[in-house]
């Protein structure tokens, strides 16, 4: 916005409306100024990823390569081996620069998603403000939905707007594609570089061969493993038929075989009441904020308690002894991403911190009419 005088005018008076109007004017510009140049980022965001995803094969395979070489180095000169560790340092360094580059775009972009939604709050309030006190009602479109106000009614905040849902279903594609890309795709890349170097081992060693094959099985089981777990976190399919909480505890029973931790999950086990898109939600929330207790390290005890009241969902979380730094688990769970999705159901996150390097969290949802089962 432009930044010429911030001093209104009197209220009440001509002047001021005229001021709110050009204020309103100058916001909307802003907005479609931000919209350009959040679609600029996307492209040059995408353009990015790709070369990244590029890098990545490619340094993946010049890792297999320098590894294979390594294992025979016999049979390789010593230019040769030269020109492999150059061509993998600098694929190496390359795919940091590039990483890089698509972190410092996916900054920008956050940072000109929340410059916006401030940018539409404002707009928001300038609109209610420019109705005035006159006779009868007025109606106002707000981000997506109409309000109707009527004489002395204050409004207090509107549905999301379609632009935010379509949002946040975006940011879910991208988190998958990323885990996608991280997990499968990059396992399936490296069992096919193992399943050639058995290839040309079979004609010359067949004892190394058989260890090769047994060392790319016990792979393709991990790898099994790994998207089992990654489906049951993007989508659990046993909530359908036994519920929230036992869902819970058999996704807690496997975070706390990886983090070596100790605790239990509680509540309800059949009879929580709930449809299951609003268990699914639920679910999400739960795993977020764990997510963000265990990301810098595990914790000694861990208890989940899931609680169905009248018209509330209550879920507390109580870890202890933990090895992320307090201040930034706070500070991940404020993450807008987090945040919006809170907004999107209305719910309510307190945190605290307790003595042992422990923290508590209590999280409350309000239950809509078509989610109570």
């Amino acid at each position: 916005m432009s930044s010429g005088s911030t001093v209104l005018p009197p209220p009440q008076t001509k002047e001021f409306a005229d001021r709110i109007l050009e204020i309103e004017e100058e916001c909307r510009r802003e907005l479609e100024q931000s919209v350009q140049a959040l679609q600029e980022i996307a492209l040059l965001l995408q353009k990015t990823n790709s070369e990244v995803e590029k890098i990545s094969n490619r340094e993946l395979q010049m890792s297999n390569r320098v590894r294979d070489m390594e294992m025979h180095l016999d049979n390789y000169g010593r230019e040769d081996i030269r020109d492999l560790y150059t061509m993998s340092h600098e694929t190496q360094m390359r795919l940091f620069m590039m990483r890089s580059q698509a972190e410092q775009l996916q900054n920008r972009q956050q940072h000109i998603k929340e410059y916006q939604e401030k940018l539409r709050l404002l707009l928001d309030l300038l609109a209610i403000q420019s109705i005035g006190a006159g006779e009868g009602g007025a109606t106002v479109q707000l981000r997506g939905s109409t309000a109707v106000i009527a004489p002395g009614t204050t409004v207090i905040g509107a549905g999301p707007s379609v632009m935010s849902i379509i949002e946040a279903q975006e940011d879910e594609r991208l988190r998958i594609s990323r885990q996608i890309h991280d997990g499968p795709t990059q396992t399936l890349t490296n069992l096919i570089l193992r399943a050639e170097i058995c290839e040309r081992l079979i004609d010359r060693d067949l004892d190394e061969a058989r260890s090769e094959l047994s060392g790319l099985k016990a792979m393709i089981g991990a790898s099994l493993q790994d998207t089992r777990r990654m489906i049951f976190d993007l989508r659990p399919m046993i909530l359908d038929d036994l519920g929230l909480v036992p869902t819970l505890r058999r996704y807690f029973a496997e975070v706390s075989r990886l983090k070596g931790l100790q605790g239990e999950v509680s509540g309800p086990e059949h009879d929580i009441r709930l449809s299951t898109t609003m268990q699914v939600a639920l679910f999400r929330f739960v795993q977020s904020i764990l997510a963000a207790v265990l990301a810098d390290g595990s914790a000694e005890q861990i208890d989940v308690e899931v609680q169905r009241e009248a018209a509330t969902a209550r879920i507390r979380i109580e870890a202890t002894a933990m090895e992320s730094d307090r201040d930034l688990v706070e500070e991940r769970l404020q993450e807008p991403a987090f945040q919006h999705r809170l907004a999107l159901l209305n719910a309510t996150l307190t945190s605290k911190q307790r003595a042992n390097r422990g923290i508590f969290a209590e999280l409350l949802v309000p239950i809509p009419d078509d989610a109570a089962a």
